[in-house]
């Protein structure tokens, strides 16, 4: 164990050094810390370990980064300066601690959860953004396939797809295959609805702006058709997921996955949009969402409270059809 413990430590002695010829840190402020990261470490070791010891060793290593940012600001104002090891190492420790914590304790939905939250806020500002976008779809992957029916862990990786690289398809794929693993969830079909409503609304404002009131424009089509591969959210089969040998819910979902192709914007050809404005005509006023509105009813027949829910958002968009009712 001791021998375990001094190679952690070991492996902070560049940082320390680095922090202290920066002058971000005295000599008694850094043997403090080593004493309380020593103090740690010992306790990381015992054969049963809480999940809340790896919590409360995380946030001290927050408080010390953020101690340590608030005084890099201080010497930033005499004059920029070339990134060093403790610029990023503590960022580093955290994420390894959280990796650590995975391991006892990967059966904790919430635990992912703080997990997503601190990478995916390492993104804003970051030199490595890339890099950190990369880790961040890599751990909502992971923390799917432990927690396949973990509603909000779905939710919240759409909800990464379309506020952090607006793709829309990415987002609804996700919400689609949650589906398959949580058959008749209120909360997957009404985020379903939310974003075909949000989608929408989108392309409306757009064109607004854009000035378009017809045919779509180059402009336009190349710009739905943007998509940033890096950092996409890429799962595996996961149990529970809906195989062909369930017939009735394969069929539905192809059914569903090919009216998505027929109408969506993003899935049409440069050379079928010449000949398909019907369809984007159609997706504007609400075509999917009547779609997706339709399988979700038929999904929760019983659920009145549900329906007058998504109903009301529709009636509020403008895309609630007669025909819905």
């Amino acid at each position: 164990m001791a021998e375990i413990v001094q190679y952690q430590l070991e492996r902070m002695v560049g940082e320390l050094e680095d922090l202290e010829r920066l002058g971000l840190f005295s000599k008694v402020e850094l043997k403090a810390i080593v004493k309380k990261r020593t103090k740690f470490e010992y306790s990381l070791r015992r054969r049963h370990v809480a999940a809340s010891s790896f919590l409360r060793y995380i946030a001290y290593e927050m408080n010390v980064e953020a101690l340590r940012k608030q005084r890099a600001q201080r010497i930033l104002k005499h004059g920029p300066r070339k990134h060093t090891l403790s610029d990023h190492s503590i960022t580093q420790r955290i994420i390894s601690l959280y990796e650590r914590a995975l391991v006892r304790h990967g059966n904790t939905a919430a635990l992912w959860e703080q997990y997503i939250a601190f990478v995916s806020a390492q993104r804003n500002g970051a030199d490595d953004d890339q890099g950190y976008a990369r880790l961040l779809a890599q751990v909502y992957a992971r923390a799917i396939a432990r927690h396949p029916r973990c509603e909000r862990l779905w939710v919240m990786a759409a909800a990464h797809e379309i506020e952090r690289k607006a793709d829309g398809s990415a987002a609804r794929a996700l919400l689609l295959r949650g589906l398959r693993v949580n058959k008749g969830s209120r909360v997957l079909w009404s985020e379903c609805i939310r974003l075909e409503v949000l989608l929408v609304e989108r392309i409306r404002a757009r064109r607004r702006v854009l000035g378009i009131d017809g045919a779509d424009t180059k402009a336009e089509r190349e710009a739905e058709a943007e998509a940033d591969e890096d950092g996409t959210i890429r799962l595996d089969a996961l149990d529970g997921e809906a195989t062909s040998g369930d017939k009735e819910d394969a069929i539905g979902e192809r059914v569903l996955a090919a009216e998505f192709a027929r109408i969506t914007p993003g899935k049409l050809t440069p050379a079928q949009h010449a000949d398909q404005s019907a369809e984007r005509n159609a997706f504007l006023q609400g075509a999917v969402v009547q779609l997706v509105f339709t399988q979700a009813i038929q999904a929760l027949p019983k659920d009145l409270a549900f329906r007058q829910e998504c109903a009301s958002l529709l009636r509020t968009s403008g895309l609630l059809s007669v025909h819905s009712h």
